[in-house]
């Protein structure tokens, strides 16, 4: 687990808020680690590099030995203010991860961002996301995302990510600027 912040903080004064992220991939791991120096002040990112604490063959189908073992590793994250991010597969292990923090950690979730993720099929092993959750997709899929409707009971927030060819720099600043933006304001 890698943990970073912009400016260091005592333990007298905290992060407002933690941004966890869910690395499948080394590749995400190393894109999720420069965020840091962008993300506002008063946001710490805790990258998690997801198949470094399960096996991988836990990773598909989600079970929930990985989402248990996921708890606790976080569980000291989780006790403050945080918001979840992942992407592709990760996206799917963040949703049965919220599903059990919702239980464990009620109320300190703030936002769940997903990433290139389709909706989950709505079932009752699913149960419904009482927090905000934003969902970032690539061009042409959104009736692919319309599902997440059934899912989230609070705020759902749709956004058309520009497609892959475009420049990984520009994409990442996307990426920090929504951060920030929904995360800056639930710092005060």
């Amino acid at each position: 687990m890698h943990v970073q912040t912009r400016q260091e903080t005592t333990p007298d004064q905290p992060p407002r808020i933690r941004l966890i992220c869910l690395a499948s991939t080394r590749q995400q791991l190393a894109q999720y680690r420069t965020w840091a120096r962008t993300l506002g002040d008063p946001i710490e990112l805790v990258a998690v590099d997801v198949p470094s604490i399960a096996d991988p063959e836990q990773l598909l189908p989600i079970s929930g030995h990985l989402t248990q073992v996921l708890l606790e590793q976080l569980q000291p994250y989780l006790v403050q203010p945080h918001a979840l991010f992942a992407q592709g597969l990760g996206a799917h292990i963040a949703l049965a991860l919220i599903q059990k923090v919702q239980g464990a950690c009620p109320g300190l979730t703030r936002h769940l961002f997903v990433s290139s993720c389709d909706s989950p099929q709505f079932s009752t092993t699913h149960l419904p996301l009482h927090i905000p959750t934003t969902v970032l997709y690539p061009p042409g899929s959104l009736a692919a995302m319309l599902g997440w409707h059934r899912l989230v009971r609070r705020e759902l927030e749709l956004i058309e990510l520009p497609l892959q060819a475009v420049d990984s720099s520009l994409l990442n600043q996307r990426l920090v600027r929504i951060f920030n933006a929904h995360l800056g304001l639930l710092s005060f």
